[in-house]
């Protein structure tokens, strides 16, 4: 991930992360070589509280909602996919459906 701004997309899937570490902010921020303060300021912006308030919602399995694509993408836009294991996926114009499900799958798995 680079160290510039982060989107936030970007942001859910680092918070994601540090959620599922049982780390302290400060020990996850230094590990992966950026300020804590950074993660508390994203924190602040998305409302995550506390580790049980953002997991809550959350089932044990994931649940498929329905997607609406659209004609006029871009070609070459890359689409980002943010999975529950803070990883995070991104995907460009004529991508391998096949190989993108066992990517998913393995890294879903953990």
């Amino acid at each position: 991930m680079a160290h510039g701004q982060w989107s936030e997309v970007e942001a859910r899937g680092v918070l994601g992360a540090w959620q599922k570490s049982g780390m302290s902010i400060e020990r996850f921020a230094r590990q992966r070589g950026f300020t804590p303060q950074r993660l508390y300021w994203w924190k602040r912006k998305l409302g995550i509280s506390t580790k049980s308030e953002a997991t809550e919602n959350t089932s044990a399995s994931p649940a498929l909602l329905p997607v609406q694509m659209r004609t006029e993408a871009r070609r070459g836009e890359p689409v980002t996919v943010l999975l529950r294991t803070g990883h995070l996926l991104k995907v460009s114009h004529g991508f391998d459906e096949e190989a993108f499900v066992r990517v998913v799958s393995l890294l879903e798995r953990g």
